[in-house]
């Protein structure tokens, strides 16, 4: 009994890799599998630690609704873990956030990491010496007086970490007239990251336009890699970004035809296409007319159209009615 915490917990160090490498059924039956062990022996810290490993797995493929659900069982458990609080905001809600395009609500998330690791200090990683001080360089918020203080960090030295503080390197060289050591140095940091798909393609997708405008990297090779990643992944938002960011930088774009049958039945019928239900995700979710025109590159007056068009062909009132209808539609 005294040795099961720790195997549960190498078991969850395990997972976490798995998920950081993509291998999301690896990870998937190793969670499950550890986590009935631990409700079967009454352990309520494993178990937390293992519910909050089900909510990053399910972040890290952009499965919000599902990510809700995990972190809704973590709940009852963080009395037994608290420090699980900080990670649910770092692993999970921010980085879900990013992979949707909502860079504003996940600085929000890791600010909120940041307050509850203060209350109750982690020995876990949340992002603070990596993707939270790469966001931080790239907003003109942090400078090499951060990047030493991670470096110094012992959750700084990880081959995880390095991608992100080794880009946020490359952006400061970038900015300060260096481009051909800004670029040798996002070339390690991209080697790296050559163990973790999903994060390497969202350090494309973040550091693009930086390397662009100050002429270091390969910037539309960079965003190429990661349309071609996330759209296959089923990552819209970000795919999305990451073509609007291509035909900014003058380069040409591979034409996607998304097709109606990732419409869910229920809206199908009622006529809703594709980009009706591109839309539709967002409105379910009540994100404002004004954002959802910021993440999937369009007009604010095409986004009316869209809204409008929504509401008559299901027959609701208003985006209040619809939103609380369509949660499980829009999944």
């Amino acid at each position: 009994m005294g040795l099961l915490p720790l195997d549960h917990e190498a078991g969850l160090a395990l997972a976490l890799d798995r998920i950081r490498r993509c291998a999301f059924e690896e990870a998937r039956d190793l969670i499950d599998d550890a986590a009935a062990d631990a409700a079967r022996l009454g352990l309520g810290r494993t178990l937390a630690t293992l519910r909050l490993a089900e909510a990053v797995r399910c972040a890290h493929q952009g499965r919000r609704p599902e990510m809700r659900e995990a972190l809704e069982r973590l709940t009852p458990l963080l009395d037994a873990e608290p420090t699980a609080r900080a990670l649910s905001y770092g692993l999970a809600r921010a980085f879900c956030s990013l992979l949707e395009e909502r860079y504003d609500a996940a600085r929000q998330e890791f600010a909120q990491a940041l307050a509850h690791d203060a209350e109750n200090p982690s020995a876990g990683d949340f992002g603070r010496h990596g993707v939270i001080l790469l966001l931080g360089v790239l907003d003109g918020r942090m400078g090499r007086r951060h990047l030493a203080a991670a470096a110094r960090a012992s959750a700084g030295g990880t081959r995880w970490n390095h991608q992100f503080a080794g880009l946020a390197q490359a952006v400061l060289l970038g900015r300060e007239g260096r481009p051909e050591e800004a670029t040798a140095v996002a070339g390690k940091a991209l080697e790296a990251a050559e163990l973790y798909p999903m994060a390497r393609r969202l350090c494309l997708r973040l550091v693009a336009r930086a390397a662009y405008e100050d002429g270091w990297g390969e910037p539309v090779d960079w965003l190429r890699e990661a349309e071609e990643y996330f759209h296959g992944a089923g990552l819209r938002a970000a795919a999305g970004a990451c073509r609007a960011l291509l035909r900014g930088m003058g380069a040409s774009v591979r034409q996607r035809r998304t097709g109606t049958e990732q419409v869910p039945d229920g809206l199908r019928r009622c006529g809703v296409t594709a980009r009706e239900f591109e839309v539709a995700r967002l409105v379910a979710v009540h994100t404002s007319n004004k954002d959802i025109a910021a993440r999937l590159h369009i007009s604010l007056r095409t986004v009316e159209k869209h809204v409008a068009n929504l509401l008559r062909k299901t027959g609701h009132p208003n985006r209040t009615a619809f939103a609380d209808s369509a949660h499980d539609l829009t999944r």
